[in-house]
């Protein structure tokens, strides 16, 4: 007896034009393809195709076959999702574009995805600028973004009416030699402007932050160096004798180099490292995961880049 499958393989054959592409759109072998059209015929009792030149054609009998098949097949598909419950009937994953900056792509992201269940939800990952990735959700472009919001000390607040969730607060850290480091924690913050710096790169938001947060205190910087790679940074500022600004998360071990959290007797600039999306994105499930899974990996990574 004929079954569903090839009356759905002989439309197939005819609407995509030949057996090799029939097989191409149904994920099955040329010869499986034959060898279901060669079924149907026998059930029928007369051929379906004939050969035309290097490929095949549907017999006028097959034609009229085919578009009865069409027809119960579309017949099938609509009787049986009326009568799927909500339950039964396949779930699409939406995919969400989440955009964060290098560290935190780093240190919270990919942790939180390393080792876990599939997600519920198909994800993009795009690399953004420091403070570029609440412009993006803003604009429409991404649904969720990692960002940072300057603190100095003061409590986090709500960034351009989007929803908000701190991740961590992360202080930036003064690296250098031991003996730059050293001074510069004797004699104050005069002691910093005498300093070689490896700096961000000009305009980007982590020089504006430093360049900022060093001016209020009175240092007036003399760059040697510039990067937006915290690694290289602590590199450079070991091969140019320099000091320089990392945060907290960022920071690496190095033969030759020190660190002081409150450098030259002035706080150290900090940041808080947030999760923002659209407010209507606060109470649904795909939020909610990824904050629950990127603050647990903020609090798993949090030790291993403090260890001295």
């Amino acid at each position: 007896m004929a079954n569903l499958q090839q009356l759905r393989t002989l439309h197939t054959v005819r609407s995509h034009g030949g057996i090799h592409a029939a097989a191409k759109a149904l994920h099955l072998s040329p010869s499986a393809v034959s060898q279901q059209i060669k079924s149907l015929s026998s059930e029928c009792g007369f051929a379906l195709v004939e050969p035309e030149g290097r490929g095949i054609r549907l017999t006028d009998e097959g034609s009229i076959i085919a578009e009865v098949a069409a027809r119960i097949a579309d017949l099938w598909q609509t009787s049986v999702a009326r009568h799927q419950t909500p339950s039964t009937q396949p779930q699409r994953r939406p995919t969400i574009a989440l955009g964060a900056f290098p560290s935190a792509m780093g240190t919270c992201v990919l942790p939180a995805l390393r080792g876990e269940d599939q997600l519920p939800f198909h994800l993009q990952l795009f690399e953004t600028a420091p403070c570029e990735g609440r412009d993006l959700v803003k604009a429409g472009i991404l649904q969720a973004a990692v960002s940072v919001k300057e603190t100095d000390g003061l409590p986090v607040a709500e960034l351009d009416g989007l929803h908000t969730v701190p991740l961590r607060h992360e202080p930036f850290v003064l690296v250098g030699p031991p003996g730059l480091v050293s001074m510069a924690i004797r004699c104050g913050p005069e002691s910093l402007s005498g300093f070689p710096w490896v700096l961000p790169r000009v305009g980007s938001d982590c020089d504006r932050l430093i360049s900022a947060h060093l001016a209020r205190h009175g240092v007036m910087v003399r760059p040697v160096g510039r990067t937006d790679d915290w690694n290289l940074s602590q590199d450079m500022a070991l091969a140019l004798s320099a000091v320089t600004y990392v945060p907290a998360s960022a920071l690496v071990r190095r033969e030759g180099l020190s660190r002081s959290v409150d450098g030259a007797g002035i706080p150290a600039p900090s940041r808080t490292v947030v999760l923002v999306a659209e407010e209507a994105a606060a109470v649904s499930s795909w939020f909610i995961v990824l904050e629950q899974r990127f603050k647990r990996a903020c609090a798993r990574t949090a030790g291993a880049v403090h260890a001295s």
